[in-house]
């Protein structure tokens, strides 16, 4: 097992396995949710993590140092360069602060969040932080040359559930590459997997879809070759600016 793979895993492990299992009774917003965020970030994983609990796909704004527009696009919007930044069409509700956020959610598409959990707070921010720690450069900076890309003509999708180390490598390179993206959250006994298995066959993440290419593919070390080959120049692919 490689380097990576092993340090991607210790960071799983580090979780406790938050971000794996969806709980059954959360509701489907009509409208996708949206976030900016970028890998690294220990409070936006805790953000990421409540997604996958309550099955919530999310646009995902790539937001990693160096993604200069839309950082500025958020400090626009929001009035400061801070991550997580949840964005509910259904509400009108814009915020930022993980710990605010992960209520919001558990508010509005599951059955609350209980004092306990709200109580070990602090605690569940410091092993975050350290588990960031682990993958310090990975998904924190966009590559030299890409900040200020323009996205492709059509948003990547990409099945993935938070805490799966193999998804964590593909979302780290997402971050690196600039690139948004659309995250199917497809946690143990959430209700996108039977869609997963029947668009690819098996229930295996990472799976990514380039609907400007047509690919659509498994394994995470042949996807991370797929996205350095396809985007991994300015230049490739690109056609519309960063959303403002």
């Amino acid at each position: 097992m490689s380097i990576n793979n092993i340090q991607s895993f210790i960071v799983s492990t580090l979780r406790f396995g938050l971000g794996w299992t969806a709980v059954p009774e959360s509701k489907t917003p009509d409208k996708t949710l949206i976030m900016y965020e970028f890998e690294a970030c220990p409070f936006c994983r805790k953000a990421r993590e409540a997604l996958t609990v309550l099955d919530l796909d999310y646009v995902c704004l790539t937001s990693a140092r160096g993604s200069t527009s839309k950082r500025g696009a958020l400090v626009a919007r929001g009035g400061k360069a801070q991550f997580p930044y949840l964005i509910d069409p259904n509400t009108g509700v814009e915020m930022y602060e993980s710990e605010a956020i992960i209520t919001y959610l558990h508010d509005t598409y599951g059955q609350g969040r209980s004092g306990l959990i709200k109580r070990i707070a602090p605690l569940n921010s410091l092993t975050s932080a350290i588990a960031s720690g682990v993958r310090a450069t990975k998904g924190r900076a966009v590559r030299e040359g890409l900040g200020d890309r323009a996205q492709p003509p059509k948003m990547l999708e990409l099945y993935s559930f938070e805490i799966s180390p193999y998804c964590r490598k593909v979302r780290e390179r997402l971050h690196e590459l600039n690139l948004d993206v659309l995250i199917r959250n497809v946690g143990k006994k959430g209700k996108r997997r039977p869609e997963l298995l029947a668009r690819g066959g098996k229930m295996m993440v990472p799976y990514l879809i380039d609907p400007n290419t047509g690919v659509e593919m498994y394994e995470s070390d042949e996807i991370l070759a797929y996205l350095d080959a396809t985007y991994g120049a300015a230049s490739l692919l690109e056609a519309s600016p960063a959303p403002a």
